[in-house]
């Protein structure tokens, strides 16, 4: 792994390795930092960042002389900027050839968790945003098997927007053996021994997107 610059002490590591290092972080992978610092896949990135130029000099380890000119709010505030910054791009690198096989030993280890529905039998999951977003919904957990959606653990409140909606398809794309959805097999209800028949639809529409506000706007 690239360590920080050369004028870093030796004892200083790797700003993108003390961020998935962090307890809280441990569902992200490390990005290459020059894939980080690479402008074509910072794309549409800065308009959304007042202090994108700093910000990104953070993520790959660069100095800069305008932090001679910052005030302490003023670094807390970027270094905020910077791992909204670092997620967002975990969104792009996850679906590379790269992020994918760094997410594929996390899921075979079974980092992310089992699903609850029983007919799945422990299968693992795939942690997933519903929007790219950023601090619209937290991370949510797509199963394999049953392609329906959980909520994550309330320990695990990180933004959904740093895993993406496109990540499980593209693993499963990618590693076609880990698709078992033909495995599933859906409950059947019976009484006394007879399946039961039901006209009405049992799945009611939801009136209101009850995770519509789930993450806080603010902080």
């Amino acid at each position: 792994y690239v360590g920080p610059c050369s004028s870093c002490p030796t004892a200083i590591e790797a700003w993108i390795k003390q961020f998935c290092s962090m307890p809280d972080h441990k569902w992200y992978v490390p990005i290459d930092r020059d894939w980080a610092a690479d402008w074509f896949n910072n794309y549409g990135m800065k308009e959304l960042f007042p202090n994108y130029d700093i910000a990104i000099n953070i993520i790959s380890d660069q100095h800069s002389d305008d932090w001679a000119f910052l005030s302490d709010e003023d670094v807390a505030a970027i270094l905020v900027q910077a791992r909204q910054l670092y997620g967002l791009l975990h969104a792009r690198w996850i679906c590379q050839t790269k992020g994918l096989n760094q997410m594929k030993k996390k899921y075979e280890a079974g980092i992310f968790g089992t699903c609850p529905r029983f007919n799945c039998k422990g299968q693992h999951l795939l942690p997933m945003g519903t929007t790219l977003k950023p601090r619209h919904h937290s991370v949510k957990l797509f199963c394999p098997k049953c392609c329906d959606i959980y909520l994550s653990p309330p320990n695990m409140r990180i933004d959904g927007a740093h895993f993406g909606p496109a990540f499980p398809h593209m693993f499963l794309s990618e590693f076609t053996n880990f698709d078992t959805s033909s495995q599933f097999q859906h409950y059947q209800l019976e009484a006394f021994g007879f399946p039961i028949r039901n006209t009405r639809n049992r799945f009611e529409p939801h009136l209101k997107n009850y995770h519509e506000d789930e993450f806080p706007k603010n902080g």
